[in-house]
């Protein structure tokens, strides 16, 4: 199956940060207004041409794919097994510790670590669990976050709103 990936538009996270949300919380950002930019223009990227749904999840990548959409005869689903990486620590420190480690482990968790996240073989098994049911497609658009995208695309910066291309067996 060709997917091609679409990272999610540049978020807003400052009322959410103000209102103290942390974890699962941080998913309701919405666009900033560069993001929102961002996405009319990639609306007209040709190779949404070749998909035959879009799939998204969580708020920013949801808006991003209403972007996307807007003037074309193309199906949205919604999977909500898509979201971005997890830390299951709070806070912007544990976050970046937990990356660091992340990388520095190839995607695995060591024994020990001091912070817990979901590893890369988590990542991907939830991301073929839920493209599962999409396996009569040949080409999907999905919009998504790049830490999902990079284990599929592994050493390429990623950057909003930006279109890569990979194929998968389904």
């Amino acid at each position: 199956m060709k997917i091609i990936f679409i990272r999610h538009g540049e978020p807003d996270y400052s009322l959410l940060e103000e209102a103290g949300y942390t974890g699962f919380g941080l998913d309701l950002a919405p666009l900033s207004a560069a993001g929102r930019r961002m996405a009319t223009e990639a609306a007209s990227n040709p190779l949404l041409e070749q998909a035959e749904i879009l799939i998204s999840s969580v708020t920013r990548a949801l808006e991003t794919a209403s972007y996307l959409i807007r003037n074309r005869q193309l199906s949205l689903f919604v999977e909500p097994l898509l979201y971005e990486w997890q830390v299951y620590e709070s806070g912007t420190k544990k976050f970046e510790q937990a990356r660091k480690l992340f990388f520095e482990n190839n995607g695995s968790l060591p024994a020990g670590s001091p912070v817990r996240y979901e590893t890369a073989e988590q990542m991907k098994a939830r991301f073929f669990r839920a493209l599962s049911k999409y396996r009569d497609y040949e080409t999907i658009a999905l919009v998504a976050h790049r830490m999902l995208i990079r284990q599929f695309v592994a050493n390429q910066q990623i950057d909003f709103c930006q279109f890569v291309e990979c194929e998968l067996e389904i």
